[in-house]
């Protein structure tokens, strides 16, 4: 396995990846810390899946940094037609080794260690080094009890992010009424991440809708702090404003 790129480097010397949205790595001191894990929190229609897939278009076309897309939930017709509408071709970063797409559609707790065996045997074959994982709450869906996550998720974990040093997002649905570090009960996913983005539509006025993100925690960032609107257009997700009227 040849050497893999670790992004750009922080005045501190830190390695930075790219997160591919516009204005965004302004906010987070040039992106997500290089290896780390980030978990993106939200309903469903709140922007999770095109964010974790510009992260990846962008990477590997702008920087040529390899990714993957593990779905646990579409399969890979359906993901390429919904990012071709936002102008994502991903056809040609394939056939470059710059993209990869692994369907895991049958989740069971017996399965799960063939599965993630797949998942890092890919890793290390493509030297992927942005992963996306579609998701952790069909991952913990097989599971029993909470106690078999956690030690099946560190497991996971010391595998992909401490061995193989993917930077990588994690995304899970939330509930209704689930507003950031507001819940009662924040997913263990949370706790053992590196970073936490929460990913929220609400309504503004009559029909209107606001999309916005909030950053609750990011390891070793001086990080925006507070909503962040974006808009989702014919280019994927971009940041509108770093304010968002009414709220702190």
């Amino acid at each position: 396995m040849g050497e893999k790129t670790v992004g750009r480097l922080r005045n501190d010397g830190e390695a930075r990846v790219g997160t591919g949205v516009p204005g965004l790595d302004e906010m987070l001191e040039g992106g997500f810390p290089a290896g780390s894990l980030v978990t993106l929190a939200g309903r469903p229609g709140t922007g999770k899946t095109i964010f974790a897939s510009q992260f990846l278009y962008q990477g590997a076309r702008d920087v040529e940094e390899p990714g993957m897309y593990v779905s646990m939930l579409e399969g890979r017709k359906a993901y390429l037609r919904n990012l071709a509408r936002l102008g994502f071709d991903i056809l040609p970063l394939e056939k470059k080794g710059l993209f990869r797409f692994l369907e895991m559609p049958t989740l069971t707790a017996e399965g799960l260690p063939a599965i993630w065996e797949e998942i890092v045997r890919n890793i290390e074959e493509a030297d992927i080094v942005r992963l996306v994982i579609d998701s952790f709450t069909a991952m913990s869906q097989a599971f029993g009890s909470q106690g078999d996550i956690r030690v099946f998720t560190h497991m996971l974990l010391g595998k992909i992010i401490g061995g193989a040093g993917c930077t990588t997002l994690m995304i899970t649905e939330t509930p209704p009424g689930f507003l950031g570090e507001d819940s009662p009960n924040p997913g263990m996913q949370e706790f053992i991440a590196d970073g936490v983005m929460h990913f929220h539509l609400v309504p503004v006025a009559g029909d209107a809708r606001v999309r916005y993100i909030e950053i609750t925690k990011m390891r070793g960032t001086n990080h925006q702090m507070g909503p962040i609107p974006i808009d989702i257009g014919s280019r994927g997700i971009s940041v509108r404003s770093p304010h968002f009227p009414g709220r702190r």
